[in-house]
């Protein structure tokens, strides 16, 4: 009898040990889930940010090319740099 005894005690630890590792795979699993939603919405952030800052580059160079285009046309775009660097060494 009292190995059957020592067997339930043993059986009766082992799955108090189960029960404890099942609640700790539990939390870690919510804790994974949590951290994945928050890096999720992070990149989604990130994204938007970036896309904003993608149209307006994109703006800037057209603005950029827009007046380069009007300098060539006036026969003027190689005397603005030139004057522009005059006056900032100047200054």
């Amino acid at each position: 009898m009292a190995g059957i005894k020592e067997i339930r005690k043993e059986l009766t630890e082992l799955r108090n040990s189960i029960n404890r590792l099942t609640e700790e795979l539990h939390e870690t699993n919510i804790t994974l889930r949590e951290s994945l939603k928050l890096t999720s919405q992070t990149i989604k952030e990130m994204s938007k940010s970036l896309d904003a800052t993608m149209r307006t580059m994109s703006d800037l160079t057209i603005q950029m090319n827009i007046r380069d285009t009007i300098l060539k046309s006036l026969g003027i775009d190689g005397m603005i740099p030139d004057f522009l660097k005059n006056l900032k060494k100047k200054k």
